[in-house]
Protein backbone atom coordinates (compact mmCIF):
# COMPACT_ATOMS: atom_id res chain seq x y z
CA UNK A 1 0.00 0.00 0.00
CA UNK A 2 1.69 3.66 -1.12
CA UNK A 3 1.44 6.65 1.12
CA UNK A 4 -1.65 7.73 -1.56
CA UNK A 5 -3.89 4.69 -1.06
CA UNK A 6 -3.55 4.79 2.82
CA UNK A 7 -4.61 8.70 2.69
CA UNK A 8 -6.90 8.03 0.30
CA UNK A 9 -8.58 5.69 2.94
CA UNK A 10 -7.70 7.55 5.61
CA UNK A 11 -9.99 10.25 3.87
CA UNK A 12 -12.51 7.83 3.16
CA UNK A 13 -13.08 6.85 6.75
CA UNK A 14 -13.31 10.35 7.91
CA UNK A 15 -15.85 11.91 5.18
CA UNK A 16 -17.86 8.74 6.04
CA UNK A 17 -17.84 9.29 9.96
CA UNK A 18 -18.29 13.43 9.60
CA UNK A 19 -21.45 12.86 7.09
CA UNK A 20 -23.17 10.56 9.81
CA UNK A 21 -22.34 13.41 12.41
CA UNK A 22 -24.12 16.22 10.26
CA UNK A 23 -26.76 14.11 9.90
CA UNK A 24 -26.71 14.03 13.77
CA UNK A 25 -26.57 17.53 13.41
CA UNK A 26 -22.90 17.72 14.55
CA UNK A 27 -21.64 20.12 12.23
CA UNK A 28 -19.26 21.88 14.11
CA UNK A 29 -17.43 18.42 15.31
CA UNK A 30 -17.65 17.18 11.69
CA UNK A 31 -16.05 19.81 10.18
CA UNK A 32 -13.23 19.95 13.23
CA UNK A 33 -12.25 15.94 12.26
CA UNK A 34 -12.25 16.99 8.69
CA UNK A 35 -10.44 19.87 9.11
CA UNK A 36 -7.71 17.83 11.26
CA UNK A 37 -7.47 15.27 9.23
CA UNK A 38 -5.97 17.73 6.27
CA UNK A 39 -8.90 18.04 4.07
CA UNK A 40 -9.34 21.48 2.40
CA UNK A 41 -11.79 23.98 3.36
CA UNK A 42 -13.49 23.37 -0.26
CA UNK A 43 -13.63 19.51 0.23
CA UNK A 44 -14.85 20.26 3.38
CA UNK A 45 -18.13 22.51 2.10
CA UNK A 46 -18.64 19.85 -0.47
CA UNK A 47 -18.97 16.83 2.07
CA UNK A 48 -20.86 18.72 4.98
CA UNK A 49 -22.69 21.45 3.24
CA UNK A 50 -25.85 20.98 0.85
CA UNK A 51 -26.90 21.47 -2.01
CA UNK A 52 -23.09 19.76 -2.44
CA UNK A 53 -23.48 17.05 0.03
CA UNK A 54 -26.17 15.30 -2.03
CA UNK A 55 -24.02 12.86 -5.23
CA UNK A 56 -26.56 10.72 -7.58
CA UNK A 57 -24.12 7.50 -5.71
CA UNK A 58 -25.75 8.31 -2.32
CA UNK A 59 -27.97 6.20 -0.85
CA UNK A 60 -31.24 8.29 0.10
CA UNK A 61 -32.11 8.19 3.89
Amino acid sequence: MTMGERNNKLFETVVKKSVEMSRKKRFAAARKMLEKAGLPTPVIERVLYEPHNIRSTDPAF
